[in-house]
């Protein structure tokens, strides 16, 4: 019995071995990304992005960096495109949805843009950067009261850009209830 055991443990370990041995995670490959994508290789990043995705088509981390990639180098639409899969993988993923928030203002499909934003908000309500980004599209659309109320809360929450332009137009937005 005690042989059994023996020698099941040492098939398990030998298997734990094997497939740490098959190669980088997607994890690695992700960060690696991560790295070129900061040093500005976009190519090579992309492939690390790229290789995470084929080692686990599931991790949504990759998807919106890869989108970062497609962003950067003007694909837009492929950018779209991996933020939307990244939101299918998670939900959740705040900056899968600012980043598709972002790139639906461009294309000047505003009310998309404001649900995004509005998502954001919903899932990190003291995110200043999406109420900015949220007001910037209601002014699009002609919503003059509320780009003011999304301007007033992303200086309540300490963006500096909001800020200074309520100042400059001598509109209070201190102390005053949410």
């Amino acid at each position: 019995m005690r042989a059994e055991f023996l020698f099941r443990l040492l098939c398990t370990l030998s298997f734990i071995f094997v497939l740490a041995s098959c190669g980088p995670r997607a994890s690695e490959f992700n960060a690696d990304g991560i790295e070129l994508l900061k040093e500005q290789d976009f190519e090579a990043a992309y492939e690390a992005f790229n290789s995470a995705i084929e080692v686990n088509p599931s991790f949504a981390e990759a998807y919106l960096n890869r989108g970062f990639v497609h962003g950067n180098r003007g694909e837009l639409q492929d950018a779209l495109a991996d933020f939307n899969r990244a939101i299918e993988l998670d939900s959740l993923y705040v900056e899968a949805y600012f980043n598709r928030g972002f790139i639906y203002g461009y294309f000047e499909e505003y009310e998309k843009s404001i649900t995004d934003f509005s998502r954001v908000i919903d899932l990190s309500p003291t995110d200043g950067e999406a109420y900015l980004h949220r007001s910037l599209m209601r002014a699009r659309l002609g919503d003059r009261e509320g780009e003011l109320e999304d301007l007033k809360q992303a200086a309540r929450y300490g963006d500096p850009w909001a800020q200074g332009v309520l100042e400059e137009k001598n509109i209070s937005w201190q102390n005053q209830p949410e």
